[in-house]
C-alpha cells in the first residue's frame, strides 16, 4: 500500500507539473461547473508513518509559506512532511488563534489520544509538532471556493478514485487511530462500510455553565480491498457550539468510543 499510495501520488503529481491540469479534476469541472486552483494541491501532510491519521473532505488550513506553486515531487513530499516549521514565523499566540483557529481545535480534540507527545503549554511548538507528526489526508486535495459534499456524491463515480486514494493513504502504514472529520463521510465512505455504530452524548464546559451540546461520533469498520480497519467519524467536530474545553472533552469520548468504552465508561453514550 505504501508504493501504491505514493507512486500515485507521483505519478498525479508528474501530471500536474508537465500539463498544468490533472484529468480527474477537469472531469469534475466539467461535471458540476466548478473551480479547482492547481497552484498548491495537499494530498497530505505530516509524518505518513504516522500512528494516527486524520481524514478531511478539503483542506481546512491555511497554506503555509509563500512558495506555492508545482516543483519536483520529492520536494513537494519534504515540505508536506515538514510544514511545522512555518509555525516558527508567528511572534504571539494571538496571531496564531486569529489565523489557525481550526489546527487549534484539531489539536485540542487530539489531546486525549496520547499519539503526539505535546509540549505543555507552548501553543507555537504544540502546533508544530501536531503538523509534523500527524498524518493529515484531504479527499479533495485541490483548493475550490464552492466544491462541496454534495456536489461530490451528484458524481460519485467520476469522484470515487479520491476516496481510494485516501484510503490507500490510510492502509500505507499500521495506524493505531484513524478519523474522518465531518458527517458528510458517512455517505462519502458507505461503499466500503461494513459495519457502524453511532453514538450521542452530552457535552459540557465551566465556559458555558448554562449550555449543553449534543456531539455525535460514529465507530466504523472499514473493508476496501480486503484489507479492514476501524476508524471513526467525527461527525461534530465543526460544532460551533463546542469551545476548547468541549471539543477536548469530545476527543476523550472519541478515543473511548473507538476502543468500545474499555478507556471509559459514560452513561450518557446513546447508541443510535
Amino acid at each position: 500500500m505504501k508504493t501504491l499510495f505514493l507512486s500515485d501520488l507521483e505519478k498525479e503529481y508528474s501530471e500536474l507539473v508537465e500539463t498544468g491540469k490533472i484529468q480527474i479534476v477537469e472531469d469534475v469541472k466539467k461535471l458540476t461547473s466548478k473551480q479547482f486552483s492547481y497552484s498548491y494541491p495537499l494530498y497530505f501532510s505530516g509524518n505518513i508513518r504516522s500512528q494516527i491519521a486524520i481524514v478531511t473532505f478539503r483542506p481546512t488550513q491555511k497554506i503555509l509559506g509563500n512558495d506555492n506553486y508545482p516543483t519536483d515531487f520529492d520536494t513537494y513530499q519534504n515540505k508536506q512532511q515538514n510544514l511545522g516549521r512555518f509555525f516558527l514565523d508567528f511572534d504571539t499566540d494571538e496571531r496564531l488563534e486569529s489565523e489557525y483557529s481550526t489546527d487549534i481545535r484539531l489539536l485540542n480534540y487530539l489531546k486525549p489520544f496520547q499519539v503526539i507527545r505535546f509540549n505543555g503549554d507552548s501553543l507555537q511548538k504544540n502546533l508544530q509538532k501536531l503538523t509534523n507528526e500527524k498524518l493529515e489526508l484531504d479527499l479533495v486535495p485541490y483548493l475550490s471556493p464552492d466544491f462541496c459534499e454534495k456536489d461530490f456524491m451528484g458524481n460519485y463515480n467520476v469522484c470515487k478514485p479520491f476516496i481510494e486514494r485516501v484510503l490507500n493513504g490510510v492502509l500505507a502504514y499500521p495506524r493505531q487511530y484513524v478519523i474522518f472529520i465531518g458527517e458528510c463521510f458517512g455517505k462519502v465512505l458507505a461503499e466500503y462500510i461494513v459495519d457502524s455504530e453511532s453514538f450521542s452524548f452530552m457535552l459540557t464546559s465551566p465556559n458555558r455553565p448554562n449550555q449543553k451540546s449534543v456531539a455525535r461520533f460514529t465507530r466504523v469498520t472499514l473493508n476496501y480491498n480486503d484489507r479492514v480497519v476501524i476508524a471513526g467519524i467525527a461527525e461534530s467536530f465543526f460544532d460551533e457550539g463546542l469551545d476548547d474545553v468541549m471539543i477536548e472533552k469530545y476527543g476523550r469520548e472519541s478515543v473511548a468510543i473507538i476502543h468500545r468504552g474499555l478507556l471509559l465508561a459514560n452513561p450518557l453514550w446513546k447508541s443510535q
